[in-house]
């Protein structure tokens, strides 16, 4: 007859793998949280747009790309160039001030609210491929800002009858060091099972529970287990998003698109998480709640 092994090893036996069952359970919960979120605001296009939807409305936001985009522009005969001729330089300089005032009044409209949206559009189809079919993403990070020169040459040749060609020049813009590509193709990779991890967590969530010796105590392991790794997940994406900022400075017309685009979408995701910890939480509330109230009724008892 085959020896039965001790109940004490059979209990902490169980115990681990409820343990086990309950950390997968909280890594599959925040993964979920991440996944569900980066499909909806950062890799769908329309949920990219509607997250970023400020930028299109955001004045100062505007004036100061339009700024920082003319500032490094060539206009030309009109850049710097001097004739030694007082008349002829002050004209020249007017003109120049003439353009960049038109350029900036007229590119910061709200009638050029579909501009900026294709600022949008263009930079997320840059970056982001829909699915591990379409491609890889590029190693670093890409700004196009393309519609917005090619909107002020329009409107500068309608004003002063002068084409800057803005829009031939290099208006889309690579982050060196970013190394966006890599995580963005994991992401799209991994999005595509997001369905599958809220089964999976409540399999293995159902299997704590019946493995652990305390019922009530697994609840709050479970919650437990689901706010320290949703936690975990906030603080690397900040962690992220702090470095892809620090990246982005050495261009500054990328850079203060990837700090408002960036800002708007941590505020999302910031939420999102602390949502996410907040159900967490009362799950480890009623856990604790539960034990404590079963262990006072089986000593009443």
């Amino acid at each position: 007859m085959t020896p039965q092994p001790p109940a004490s090893t059979t209990r902490a036996l169980r115990t681990a793998c409820a343990v086990l069952c309950g950390l997968l359970t909280g890594l599959f919960f925040a993964a979920w949280l991440g996944l569900t979120w980066l499909q909806d605001h950062l890799l769908s296009p329309s949920g990219f747009q509607d997250t970023a939807h400020s930028v299109v409305t955001d004045t100062q936001f505007q004036t100061e790309l339009v700024g920082t985009l003319l500032d490094r522009a060539s206009f030309g005969l009109l850049d710097d160039y001097q004739t030694g001729l007082g008349p002829v330089d002050r004209t020249l300089e007017n003109v120049r001030e003439r353009a960049v005032g038109a350029a900036e009044s007229f590119a910061t409209a709200p009638e050029q609210r579909e501009m900026w949206t294709q600022v949008l559009v263009q930079t997320h189809a840059a970056n982001v491929p829909l699915s591990p079919e379409m491609g890889e993403a590029p190693e670093n990070l890409i700004v196009n800002v393309h519609p917005v020169g090619a909107t002020i040459d329009q409107r500068v040749r309608d004003a002063i009858g002068i084409d800057p060609a803005l829009s031939t020049q290099e208006l889309t813009v690579t982050v060196p060091g970013a190394r966006t590509g890599p995580a963005i193709d994991v992401i799209v990779w991994i999005a595509q099972w997001r369905f599958v991890l809220p089964w999976l967590a409540g399999a293995l969530g159902i299997a704590t529970l019946l493995l652990a010796p305390r019922r009530w105590l697994a609840v709050a392991g479970l919650g437990l287990a689901g706010l320290v790794l949703t936690a975990a997940l906030l603080i690397a994406a900040l962690v992220a998003a702090q470095s892809l900022i620090s990246a982005s400075t050495i261009e500054p017309v990328a850079n203060l698109v990837v700090l408002e685009i960036v800002g708007l979408l941590r505020e999302s995701f910031v939420a999102r998480c602390v949502t996410g910890m907040i159900w967490a939480a009362v799950l480890v509330l009623v856990g604790v709640t539960g034990a404590v109230v079963r262990r006072h009724a089986v000593a009443y008892h």
